[in-house]
């Protein structure tokens, strides 16, 4: 009884850690972007958000799926995931020689802004180390480490970033400096991942070879279609705003726009909570699968709840938000609120349900399930564009992220290999 006590103790204070970080970061990251508007020339301030949004997009390939992954394996198996650790690592290096190679390319057919989009790109290129580092110590549950590391990065690139803008109001010292808080960033988790023992010194980390061993091969298996999921979730999430632009909508995309801008961030609570039980159920897989039956269905609960809480309170507050906000010009924004909100309930369930699926291993079922949900909200948006205008791709999302749900329920219900092996 005292262990299950401490044990919801530390989820609790993981989960209060991770969303106070990530409260106060975004809000550091929103303040130095009003500054940069108001400091950088209209033209800079568009660079900038061109360059970060051309960076998110390419990194994701070093990604490839393997941070959620070593989280499970750093859960499961402890310090004796060291060899998956290191050939991840490899990998990642491997993986961001393209990236490298396009952010050059791009620089140079760029002549006035090809620098900012090098250098913004490399520093969200060593970012995905950091957050490789920092999921490492997620698996152990010590979110302390992920939380230092974040509001290292995005405070101390706030608070940088802004005294350069104060003095120079240029954008390649903006670029340079947030470089530089990256690169300090990454030495200090480095240096705490040798100080905990997954390294016994730097030179482990740079590869010798093109990466043939056993435990890459395995880790590559198993991360694809973790990689391709989560580029296809990117997909889904931009997919609505490109079709009504290719409808020619231009105003339908600005109002709809404002209002996923509400919804968006309130996917920090759900994110929050998962970066705290995601490994704790990976390990009750391999130790209890009652507790981790019990620990599921306990946040898939709680979330739900959550859920619909925050989308009974879009569907009420929706019309007074979107006037207080963004003014009478954005009426039409009201509606489209009203039920995108309405789509935090299965999105807050599905947060906990796909976790779960690459806790217990179904990272191809749920690359399959991601791909159909994808194809589903495009058929949807297709159809319902014509005849509901921006409220069509509201009314998709809703309709996909139910489908993902019960598709979700069933393949949870499904066996996997580890139980089978059990």
């Amino acid at each position: 009884m005292i262990a299950s006590l401490l044990f919801t103790r530390q989820l609790t204070t993981n989960t209060l850690l991770k969303l106070g970080a990530e409260l106060g970061g975004r809000a550091a990251t929103f303040l130095l972007l009003l500054l940069a508007a108001r400091r950088l020339t209209t033209a800079d301030f568009g660079s900038y958000n061109y360059a970060l949004a051309l960076g998110f997009v390419l990194v994701q390939l070093a990604d490839f799926g393997l941070q959620l992954l070593i989280t499970r394996e750093v859960a499961r198996l402890g310090m004796a995931a060291r060899p998956q650790i290191l050939a991840a690592f490899h990998l990642k290096l491997w993986l961001s020689l393209p990236i490298l190679t396009v952010l050059g390319v791009l620089a140079l057919n760029q002549s006035t802004r090809g620098p900012v989009i090098f250098l913004l790109g490399l520093t969200l290129l060593l970012q995905t180390f950091v957050e490789f580092v920092a999921y490492i110590f997620r698996g152990q549950q010590r979110l302390w480490v992920e939380v230092q590391l974040l509001l290292w990065v995005r405070v101390g690139t706030a608070v940088f970033g802004a005294l350069i803008l104060w003095q120079t109001e240029q954008l390649l010292w903006l670029a340079a400096v947030s470089l530089v808080v990256m690169m300090s960033t990454l030495l200090f988790a480095l240096q705490k991942l040798r100080r905990a023992g997954w390294i016994t010194d730097f030179a482990q980390l740079w590869p010798t070879g093109w990466p043939t061993t056993v435990v890459t091969k395995q880790l590559v298996q198993q991360a694809w279609p973790l990689g391709l999921s989560i580029f296809l979730s990117i997909a889904y999430t931009r997919l609505a705003i490109l079709l009504l632009e290719a409808w020619g909508e231009a105003e339908a995309v600005a109002h709809y726009s404002a209002a996923w801008r509400l919804v968006e961030p309130t996917q920090i609570l759900p994110a929050s909570l998962l970066a705290a039980v995601f490994p704790a159920f990976s390990l009750a897989l391999t130790q209890n699968r009652r507790r981790a039956g019990q620990l599921g269905r306990q946040t898939s609960l709680l979330l739900a709840l959550a859920g619909g809480t925050v989308s009974l309170t879009f569907w009420l507050a929706a019309p007074w938000l979107v006037g207080w906000l963004y003014g009478s010009d954005f009426a039409a924004s009201g509606p489209v609120l009203q039920l995108l909100g309405l789509t935090v309930l299965p999105v807050y369930i599905n947060y906990s349900l796909t976790h779960y699926l690459v806790a217990r291993g179904q990272q191809q079922m749920l690359t399959g399930l991601t791909a159909v949900t994808l194809l589903l909200h495009a058929f949807f948006c297709w159809l319902l564009i014509p005849r509901l205008g921006l409220l069509g791709p509201a009314l998709s999302v809703l309709l996909a992220e139910s489908v993902l749900l019960l598709g979700c329920l069933w393949a949870l219900r499904q066996p996997t290999l580890l139980e089978t092996a059990v």
